[in-house]
This record gives structure tokens, C-alpha cells and sequence, in this order.
């Protein structure tokens, strides 16, 4: 048989695919090029089986096929240099956009993809807010076309959590990569998102749940609740986004007279601030303002400053703003989910796996980002990353939060 390439697309079994190849090497001329579009095999331990491992490389494309740009080419431990180099020319000449990965587990996209997903899994596993103000805050607040939850639903859990798994086993039980109790159970239970009607969400009809977070929403009557007089605050330490405050009646007044206290915590959590700058955490509101250029608050306090947080919610509703409330957490929900993503990216770079403009191109076209994670990066300000991370680390004491060396040499220069 006289193919110059050869693609394979069989079953995501690796005893299969390692016959398959080896009976392929006594049909196909010596150059042929034997590709694999497997998402979560080794290339490497597909090409075991045959005689000229050389010829052997990954050509991952992702579903639905026709529509889906990205192509992931992956280069295993023997793949030559003109090996690569046809592969790559292929994927162009099929009107697809190209990016050389390193075979290790997940490859590129799957592997990154795990940070925007686990980070929310944990986010909903301390309790800072529930998968659907989670999956509001990702959507409204940083632009994202599904929120996490969404996503995995969408995907199906039989997919995600396995996939998930071999990550984090593959990376040698990187706590980074590991997900959370809830995962595993819906996966067990067979809940398996909108294949089954239910998942982190329920699909069935009448039983959609609602985002709480937003305190100014209509009740069942559709009448919105009022917002009362206007706001008196002090903003505690200024910092970008409290004017915006003020253009919509927030009257700003010194400490005595206020009856919050605002600051914005670039990584720590309300408590930590109420307690370095002795404020009164009855108080003190957080401010997250990264979702305000689509008109979207998130807002959090301290232990015993629900109520000022509440009230600051229906104000700002009242004035037009979307807002969501959360429990007290460092770095807020999309701050923190982003981070995650960040230092993910900037650890991949550091590997080797893929370029900084590789990586982002990828996650645009594969998982539809509305930036690059070193968009986001350069957006959030690689300090500020650095710091949301050093400072998740300290509270939780996870080594989850480490940051990448990477990371940190840009946030040192």
C-alpha cells in the first residue's frame, strides 16, 4: 500500500492500537509516516510496538472534526525531525492550524484544560459558591463562552474524570492536577451531564437550578428587591475600579461615618486584610473587579460581614451592575480559577511541552478561551499571579498553589 501517511483512529485501547501499527509496518512502504489521533495514549508506548519508531508521531485532532482548527502534532521519544515535519505539513494542507507537543499525558489541551476544571472543583468543594454562580461568574466576569460546571456536562463525566485520572497519575500524583470527591461520585453514580439529564447540573425539565449569588435579583413575585439609601463607604486602600463605585452613587466618607469598609485583595482573602489592617470585619466588603468591563461585581466579606456585603449587592444592583456574593477565599472565584490557568501554562512552558504562543493559540482554538492563559497572564499582571498563588499556598497549605518557577522569575523581574 502506497500511502505516504497513515492515520489511525480505532478504539483508545492500547493493546489495539500497538497490533494495528505493527501489522501496518508489513503493508506500508519504509517512509511511510503511521500517525495516531489518539487524546490520552502515549505515543511513545503506541510506537513500542514497531520495528522503525522514527515514522511514529501523534496527529490529535478534536471533535467535531470538520469545524475544530487545532491539530496537536506530538513528537514521541524516537519521532525524527522529517517525521514531524510531514506530519505538520498534512495537518496545514488540510486547512488546520498546527502545534508541535511533547508527548506526556493529556499532550497540550487536555492537560492544560485540567486547571480551569479542578480549580472550580475546589473553589465548590470549600464552599465558596455553588457550581451555578461558579459557572456565572467564569461566563459574565472573564468572558468564558461555558462556565466549568457547564462544560463538563457538556463533555460528559465518563470523558472528563478518567481523563482527569490519567493526568494526575500520569504526572506522578501532582496535587496541581487532582480533583475532587464530587467528580468521582457523579462518575460512579452515572451522572454523567446532559447525556443523562444530570450532572453537576440537572437537565431535567423544570428542575434547572438558579444562581443565588446575586442578591439583587427579582424574587418570585419578578419585583426586585429595593436597594435602600445610598451606600456610605471608606475605601480602606485605593486601588483601580472604586471610582466606578462612586459613578453609580456610592457616597465615599471617611472611616466614623461609613458603614462598610472597601478594599480589593489582589490574593488574600477578607479575614487576612480585616486582620493586618485591625479593620472592623463587620464591615469590610471585598471587591473583585476584574468582570467590570462587562458590568459584573463579584463581592465577599469577612466571617460576620454578610450583611454589609448583602447590602452593597443590592445597591449595586440596583444601579445596573450584575453582582455575584461568595464565602470569604483568597483571590476571589475568577482570580483564582485564572491563576490556576496561568501557572499551569508558565509549568508546561518551562517543560518544554508546547511555546507560550503555542499554548495560548491552542487553548483559543481547542477550548475556545476568550485569551490565551499568557493573555491572562500579561492582563493580571504576572505580580499579582505570583502573589494569588503564594498566598492560596499559605492559607490552604497546599502544595497545589505552588508556583511555577517559571511564574516566579517573571514576577521577580
Amino acid at each position: 500500500a502506497a500511502a505516504p501517511i497513515v492515520l489511525e483512529a480505532v478504539i483508545e485501547q492500547l493493546e489495539a492500537k500497538q497490533r494495528l501499527f505493527a501489522a501496518l509496518e508489513d503493508i506500508v512502504p519504509a517512509d511511510t509516516v503511521l500517525a495516531t489521533n489518539t487524546s490520552s495514549l502515549p505515543v511513545s508506548a503506541i510506537a513500542r510496538a514497531c520495528r522503525r519508531r522514527e515514522r511514529i508521531c501523534g496527529l490529535h485532532f478534536f471533535n467535531p472534526v470538520p469545524l475544530m482548527r487545532l491539530v496537536e502534532v506530538i513528537a514521541a521519544a524516537d519521532t525524527s525531525e522529517r517525521t514531524m515535519e510531514r506530519a505538520l505539513a498534512l495537518a496545514t494542507r488540510l486547512g488546520k492550524t498546527p502545534v508541535r507537543v511533547k508527548d506526556v499525558p493529556g499532550f497540550l489541551v487536555n492537560l492544560l484544560g485540567r486547571a480551569y476544571l479542578t480549580e472550580a472543583l475546589q473553589i465548590q468543594q470549600e464552599g465558596v459558591a455553588p457550581v451555578a454562580t461558579i459557572d456565572r461568574i467564569m461566563r459574565e466576569a472573564a468572558g468564558f463562552r461555558m462556565g466549568p460546571f457547564e462544560l463538563m456536562d457538556l463533555t460528559g463525566i465518563d470523558v472528563n474524570f478518567p481523563a482527569t485520572r490519567a493526568v494526575f497519575e500520569g504526572f506522578q500524583h501532582d496535587p496541581r492536577l487532582r480533583t475532587t470527591p464530587l467528580h468521582e461520585s457523579l462518575f460512579v453514580a452515572g451522572q454523567l451531564g446532559r447525556k443523562t439529564g444530570r450532572g453537576f447540573h440537572d437537565y431535567r425539565e423544570g428542575t434547572a437550578a438558579a444562581d443565588t449569588s446575586d442578591t439583587g435579583a427579582p424574587d418570585a413575585s419578578g419585583a426586585s428587591p429595593p436597594a435602600g439609601p445610598p451606600v456610605r463607604a471608606w475605601v480602606v486602600e485605593e486601588a483601580p475600579g472604586f471610582e466606578a463605585l462612586t459613578q453609580r452613587g456610592v457616597s465615599l466618607v471617611n472611616a466614623n461615618q461609613a458603614e462598610m469598609l472597601l478594599v480589593s485583595p489582589g490574593g488574600e482573602d477578607a479575614a487576612t486584610v480585616a486582620a493586618r489592617l485591625r479593620l472592623d470585619p463587620t464591615r469590610v466588603v471585598a471587591v473583585d473587579f476584574l468582570g467590570m468591563e462587562r458590568s459584573f461585581l463579584t463581592l465577599m466579606a469577612p466571617v460576620g460581614g454578610e450583611g454589609a456585603a448583602r447590602r452593597l449587592a443590592a445597591w449595586l444592583r440596583h444601579t445596573g451592575l450584575a453582582v455575584a456574593v461568595v464565602s470569604d477565599s483568597p483571590a476571589f472565584v475568577a482570580p483564582r480559577i485564572l491563576a490556576m490557568v496561568v501557572n499551569l501554562a508558565c509549568e508546561i512552558a518551562q517543560m518544554g511541552i508546547g511555546t507560550p504562543e503555542d499554548i495560548d493559540l491552542a487553548m483559543r482554538l481547542a477550548q475556545n478561551y476568550p485569551r490565551g492563559p499568557f493573555e491572562w497572564g500579561e492582563r493580571l499582571g504576572p505580580q499579582r499571579v505570583h502573589e494569588t498563588l503564594r498566598q492560596l499556598q499559605e492559607v490552604t497549605g497546599s502544595d497545589r498553589y505552588r508556583p511555577s518557577p517559571w511564574l516566579r522569575r517573571r514576577a521577580l523581574l
